[in-house]
Formats: C-alpha cells, structure tokens, sequence
C-alpha cells in the first residue's frame, strides 16, 4: 500500500508536465508493437555510445511510442541523453518519472543524474551560483566525465564574480581529482630493491578519455629486473582498459595487456634465456549495495615476479571478494577473501580483516587494526615465497593534509608476524606521499616507502620502493 501511494504521488507530480516535449511517449495511447521498440532501443543505445545524443534521445522516444511499457526500463538511459545535450528541464523530468516508477530501490544512478541536472538548471539561471558550479563539476567528475568537470571547476577557479570559497573549492577539488582519481594522462618511474638485491624499475605512461559515459584506457610499460649472478631482463607490457557504469549501482573495471618478457643471457634456474610472452588482465565489479555498504569481485591473470619464476614462465589466476561497510560515519570495516591458482598445480588463499577509525578535517586521520592470514597447498615448492600457512596482525595508521597546492600524506604500521616454523617476526613499514599541483591542470607526486613483511613480495623478502609521476587533466 504504501508503495503503491508513493508510486502515485510520484506519477501525479510529475503528470502537469508530461506532455512538456513534442513525442512524449504515453504508456497505453496507440497499437504496441514490442519488436519495434526493442529495435529502436538498440539503436539509441548504439547512438549513445558514439555521443549521439540527439539521435539517441529521438530512438528512445520513438522506442517507447511503439511500447510504452518499455519506460521502466529506459527511460533513465533517455534521461541522460537529455542531460548529455544539455536540456536540464527534460532530463529532470525523465529521471523524477524513473524514480518515481521505482521508489524501492537505491537507483544511485538517477539519482546523480537527476542532481547533475539539476545543477545544470540552477547554473543556468545563474551562472554566478558559485555553489551550484561546484556540485556541477564534482557530479560530472564522480559521473567519470573527467573533462566536462574539470572545465566547469576551471572556470569557476578563475572566475573573480564568484565567492571565494566557491573558487578555493573548485582548487581543493581538483588537487584531489589530480592526486588520487585516474587522470587523463599520466607517466610513471618507479623502483624497487628487495632484501635478496632483486631491483626491479619500471616507466609507464597511461591515455584516458571518454566514449559515451564509458572512460576508456590505454597505456604502455618498460620494465627492468636486475639482480646479482642472474642476467638483466626487461619486459614491455601493452594495456588496454575500461571503467563502464552498468546497470543501477554497479561500475565494471576491466582491463586487459600482453607482457613480453625478455633476457640478455640464460636464467641460473632455468638455464635458458628468458624469452616469454603472455597475456594478462584485471578486472573486477563493483555493487554499491547501499550507501554504506560496498562490494567488489574481481579476477586477474599475472605473471609471478622472481627471477626463477620468471625463468620457469610461473603466472597465477585469482578471484577477489571483499566487502566495505560503514556502520556509522567515523568507523569502517572491511573483508577480503582470495583464492589463486598456479600454473605449477600450486594453490594459495588469502584473507584479510580490518577495522579502521577515521576522522576527516584539516588533518585527516586513518587509524585501526588489520590482520591477515595466508596459506599454500604445497609449501615451498621452489620459485617463490609459498609457505605452509602465515598470519600477520597489524596496527596501521595514515595522516593526510591538503593545502592550496600540495597533498601531503604519510602511512605507517607496526605488528607481528607468524610463519609456519618459524619465531614471530616483528613487522611493519612506512610510507611517504607528496602530490604537487604545479599548474592548474598539473600535477607532480613522490612517493617513498619501506615494507617488512613476507606479505610484500612474491619472494617473501622486504622491500623499498620510490616513486615519481606526472599527471594531467585537460
């Protein structure tokens, strides 16, 4: 009963305007032609991943007037079409009859959409609402529409007829964007040396843009494995990826890469020069649940990095499960389960719980318990660092600031660590991070770290590693 009065006063506040736009489709006016519709509806899709908003917005109307049935189902997808071309006032009313049509469920993505019209129609009326910019570029950005938000923050940055909190908000936002989403462009150095003088450096550089509401990836990296008595190899990885909005509350990351492994002389292990190439991938998908209930389940494919499982072509698959809840605002709690096979016959599971604190403000503050725990079907099997079982359990701790033009953030944990057969091993690590907005689409980050624990590693030694990368959004 109450749904249905939801559903009626939903329906009834929206009916004044629902024959606002020329074609508006009726859910029971004329003949239904059902075969018809879902045609158009391909077709409008098709149009919408090319950007052909128009198009596409004319297909679903058209697709609905054969079957008006069919609006429960679409008409969120001819909503963002609307919003796309920039008619706030019909994407408003597409999505208010979308929610409407289903009041019991979260629909996380009209609702964003209906507030990215929202601020549209309030940015329209009056483009020196300093506010209402900002929620414009943010909802854009968080809509994985990376350039159309960061040229509504980059106006409102520079504009002098707006409140100054608006404009230093713009700024906050997008060092924030700059420092910690995936950017446009981006080129990486980083380097590693291991406790068993395994160093391993690596240049990378990454492309992003938008196909629709789909943010697509490419990118290229060289790496270089260097260690005492072994020859010195290198690896090119080629890598193309996605992140696609699917169906309510649900985004898809997936990305996939051929490596090409190489070496300048045989491998001790092996005996042979290294000489192997293979595809790879990662990709996992995220529901959100409710608001403070996320879950994720992912699959990869990687190649296991010692230089004996290298000489040895050793690659493991794996599956991922975790979950992050959030009870209340300042506590979260998260699970993650794991599950790899070897190309050896080996077979290893993972699992990890934490409780983290965390305090937002100028000083943000990140702090709480972790333990982890991990074991092999066969241990010690050569190669890599397999044991029978080890469990690790941790108190970690992160401090973050940021100023006008700089991201400063430190990591840090202390623990103990079991290893089957072996005495208890005092653990922990530390970790630096500098993230330097040297020009407003621009940004520099360092980054500086040391980790022991046998957790780090695919050989089970510590390790430090540095950083550098320079990042852009156009």
């Amino acid at each position: 009963m109450v749904r249905a009065c939801l559903l009626l006063a939903g329906l009834l506040l929206i009916a004044p305007s629902a024959r606002a736009e020329r074609g508006a489709p009726a859910d029971s006016a004329g003949a239904i032609d059902r075969e018809r519709a879902w045609e158009l509806v391909d077709a409008a899709r098709a149009a919408a991943g090319r950007d052909q908003h128009e198009q596409a917005a004319h297909r679903f109307i058209a697709a609905l007037n054969h079957d008006g049935r069919l609006a429960a189902t679409v008409v969120d997808e001819l909503a963002y079409q609307k919003l796309w071309r920039e008619d706030a006032e019909k994407a408003i009313f597409y999505f208010r009859r979308y929610l409407a049509r289903h009041p019991d469920r979260v629909n996380r993505d009209a609702r964003k959409g209906l507030a990215l019209a929202l601020y549209r129609e309030l940015v329209a009326e009056d483009p020196t609402d300093g506010a209402a910019r900002l929620g414009l570029g943010r909802a854009l950005i968080w809509n994985h529409r990376l350039h159309a938000g960061h040229r509504v923050l980059r106006q409102l940055e520079d504009d002098p007829a707006v409140e100054a909190g608006a404009r230093r908000g713009a700024g906050q936002f997008l060092l924030t964007v700059l420092d910690a989403y995936d950017p446009h462009a981006e080129v990486r150095w980083r380097s590693s040396r291991d406790s068993d003088d395994l160093d391993i450096h690596r240049l990378g550089a990454v492309g992003r843009t938008n196909l629709g509401p789909v943010l697509m990836e490419a990118g290229l990296r060289h790496s270089w494995y260097r260690q005492p008595g072994q020859p010195d190899a290198t690896a090119w990885r080629v890598r193309l990826g996605a992140v696609a909005p699917l169906a309510h509350d649900w985004t898809l990351h997936a990305y996939g890469w051929m490596d090409r492994f190489r070496s300048d002389g045989p491998i001790t292990f092996s005996g042979e020069d290294l000489d192997w190439t293979r595809p790879g991938g990662d990709a996992w998908l995220t529901w959100i649940a409710t608001p403070r209930l996320r879950l994720d389940l992912g699959a990869a494919s990687l190649p296991v990095e010692t230089y004996q499982a290298l000489g040895d072509e050793l690659h493991h698959e794996l599956v991922n499960l975790s979950a992050a809840w959030r009870p209340v605002r300042a506590w979260t709690v998260t699970v993650t389960g794991q599950l790899a096979d070897y190309s050896d016959g080996n077979a290893r599971r993972r699992g990890t719980a934490a409780l983290h604190w965390r305090r937002e403000g100028t000083w943000e503050l990140r702090l709480g318990p972790v333990v982890s725990y991990m074991d092999y079907d066969d241990p010690y099997p050569g190669g890599y660092w397999a044991p029978d079982w080890v469990r690790n359990g941790s108190l970690q701790a992160l401090l973050r600031r940021r100023f006008e033009r700089l991201v400063v953030q430190l990591d840090g944990s202390v623990g103990l660590e079991k290893e089957h057969g072996a005495e208890s091993l005092t653990v922990g690590g530390a970790a630096g991070h500098l993230g330097w907005r040297l020009a407003p689409g621009w940004l520099l980050q360092a980054d500086l770290s040391y980790s022991r624990s046998r957790f780090t590693t695919a050989s089970g030694y510590s390790r430090t590693a540095a950083g550098l990368a320079l990042r852009a959004l156009f």
